[in-house]
């Protein structure tokens, strides 16, 4: 338990200081197009009472909020819900809710949602198949369960991870795609469907403003960067290359659906 509070305690504090520049980075990459696009590929329905688990600045849970009937986001982090209520009020949506709370033990009964989402948060958990466990819990029979995460290819995972953890040090390990299809075994769920997806290129000063290192500097995180792309290996694992000029990464991610009998 003491490791596992320190961890807690390392996330919240990393994603206080990042807070305002990843929602305006998650913000930057939403459009219509991909908010209904997802919204489709997990079968988001009007009747839907949906739980975006680790909300973070409330991105996931408010591009759902038109296709279901209501949304409420956990997050471990208050200043990521003060930005996912200011978010809220700026698109104007009435359909959603925040609460402070823990993966690992959600603050809901068990059945009390019919979709669950799960976004770009279980490489920052020591124990992410205890979160689907949760998530299992609090879904309805015949409900959906969704997790998207970046999932490195396998032989690019170590280096992904070392890279990882040096820009920020609440990152634990990033699953591959085989290692999340596998997490749900044994916890009474169909196997999952997968769908792999890369992401847009991502200028990297973008993702600098999200990073809070304390091993370097953002100037060495930027020359690290700048080399493995001109040097065309990737050997951080984050596809770094030049795009008109710019210094870009894009990650490999997959989604996860598993349907509760």
């Amino acid at each position: 338990m003491p490791d596992e509070q320190n961890h807690h305690e390392r996330v919240i504090g990393q994603f206080s200081l990042q807070a305002a520049s990843y929602g305006k980075l998650t913000c930057s990459m939403a459009s219509d197009d991909r908010r209904a696009a997802f919204a489709a590929l997990v079968g988001a329905m009007p009747d839907d009472i949906a739980l975006d688990v680790c909300c973070g600045p409330g991105s996931l849970a408010l591009d759902l909020a038109p296709f279901v009937s209501h949304v409420t986001g956990l997050d471990l982090t208050p200043a990521m819900l003060d930005q996912a209520r200011a978010a809220q009020a700026s698109r104007g949506i009435a359909n959603a809710e925040w609460v402070v709370g823990d993966a690992f033990r959600m603050p809901f009964p068990d059945a009390a949602f019919t979709l669950v989402t799960c976004s770009a948060a279980f490489h920052h958990m020591r124990d992410p198949r205890l979160a689907l466990t949760e998530m299992a819990r609090v879904c309805r029979a015949g409900g959906r369960i969704v997790v998207r995460d970046v999932t490195p290819e396998e032989a690019k995972s170590a280096a992904y991870d070392r890279m990882e953890r040096l820009r920020d040090p609440s990152h634990v390990h990033a699953l591959t795609a085989a290692e999340l299809a596998h997490l749900g075994e044994g916890l009474g769920l169909d196997d999952p469907r997968l769908h792999g997806s890369i992401t847009p290129d991502l200028p990297f000063d973008a993702v600098l403003g999200t990073s809070f290192p304390d091993e370097c500097s953002i100037a060495d995180l930027r020359t690290m960067f700048q080399t493995d792309a001109e040097e065309g290996q990737d050997r951080l694992g984050f596809s770094a290359r030049i795009v008109d000029g710019v210094l870009c990464v894009s990650y490999r991610q997959t989604t996860a659906i598993w349907i509760r009998p």
